[in-house]
């Protein structure tokens, strides 16, 4: 074979290699186009502020976002949702390049966090933010607002419409039963604390007064303003929050209930993540337990119960049994939050022989 032939055959062969690597490049290039919608989808709402240009099929893959670490949050985004960590997808291959597609660059999706629940143009804070002067409310830093009560402040917060103080009452009424926690009678008949003891103060400084329900609805009106609040006040509170859960879908992507946003982070017995409280807008509860039969505290009958497991909280309204003969006007309802659950309660007690909580809302 000649020297031209052998040349003549090397140019078609370096040529017949350069058509099928161009088709080849051209393969890995082309990024096939996705309904737009199902991006939205998973997403939820999306704002026209927070869409952007979509690199076209042109484009090198160095400009998608290839990994869960690729969604840095931006000031300029205004996605107003929540989402868990499954919601946005960590594939290059989920991000489509068609014009018509929503583009999932790293200036429109923060990367998922436990402290940054909310995709907004605000900063996000969690109650491990809360300070002696402000807490976060709702993803938002606030001022405590305070109320003066006998010789202590208290600070106050609000949530939706109403304020609510954000500690239980620690006053003694002028009627009516009311102890420290783990507090005796002074007697000398039983083991608990002495009553004015540094150990009794104690607790009522950390966890309020316990309160029969006579003297509840005594202690939060002898403060210009507020009172003791009602099952309707308390029904207000818990609509509220069950409407934020489900509006920014926290019972789907984190289990969370009313008694959840109600909780401190502290405060209470160590269970597991599920049911421990974020605190979503400084109502600050913790179990604060209770008194059953206070007036038997010597002997086995009376006695305290639920420190750090359970937090109740009278109402000022009664509970009428009409199905009994003469009438039973002894009980009272109350709210309930305890350490191993996420939900709120409603029930009904003896208003004489338990001693609960006390908050207080303004009228």
């Amino acid at each position: 074979m000649s020297i031209s032939t052998q040349k003549f055959l090397l140019i078609l062969l370096v040529l017949g290699i350069g058509v099928q690597t161009s088709t080849f490049i051209s393969c890995t290039l082309h990024f096939p186009e996705e309904n737009p919608s199902s991006s939205s989808a998973v997403l939820g709402s999306v704002s026209s502020s927070s869409k952007q240009d979509v690199p076209s099929s042109s484009s090198s893959a160095e400009d998608q976002p290839s990994s869960s670490s690729d969604f840095e949050s931006d000031s300029s985004s205004s996605l107003d949702i929540f989402y868990s960590s499954s919601d946005v997808s960590s594939s290059s291959s989920d991000v489509s390049s068609s014009s018509n597609a929503v583009s999932l660059s790293s200036s429109s999706i923060p990367s998922p966090s436990s402290s940054s629940l909310a995709l907004s143009s605000s900063s996000i804070c969690t109650a491990k933010d809360n300070t002696s002067t402000k807490y976060c409310s709702g993803g938002t830093m606030k001022e405590y607002g305070s109320v003066t009560y006998g010789t202590q402040t208290y600070k106050t917060v609000v949530i939706g419409t109403q304020t609510w103080m954000a500690s239980n009452l620690n006053f003694t009424p002028s009627s009516g039963k009311s102890k420290c926690y783990a507090e005796g009678n002074g007697n000398g008949g039983d083991t608990w604390l002495l009553p004015g003891s540094a150990a009794a103060k104690a607790n009522c400084d950390k966890y309020g007064r316990l309160y029969d329900w006579w003297a509840a609805k005594n202690a939060c009106q002898s403060a210009s303003g507020w009172k003791l609040p009602d099952t309707s006040d308390w029904g207000k509170l818990k609509r509220f929050i069950e409407k934020e859960i489900y509006d920014n879908w926290e019972d789907v992507d984190f289990g969370w209930d009313v008694g959840t946003k109600l909780k401190a982070i502290t405060g209470w017995k160590e269970t597991s993540t599920s049911d421990k409280g974020v605190d979503s807008y400084g109502f600050g509860a913790i179990g604060s337990g209770y008194c059953v039969s206070c007036d038997k505290l010597s002997d086995a009958s009376g006695f305290y119960e639920g420190e750090e497991r359970e937090a109740h909280w009278w109402t000022a309204t009664g509970y009428v049994n009409k199905n009994v003969n003469p009438i039973d006007t002894t009980q009272a309802y109350k709210s309930k939050i305890t350490y191993n659950k996420k939900v709120m309660t409603l029930e009904i007690e003896k208003k004489a022989d338990y001693l609960y909580s006390v908050r207080c809302v303004k009228n």
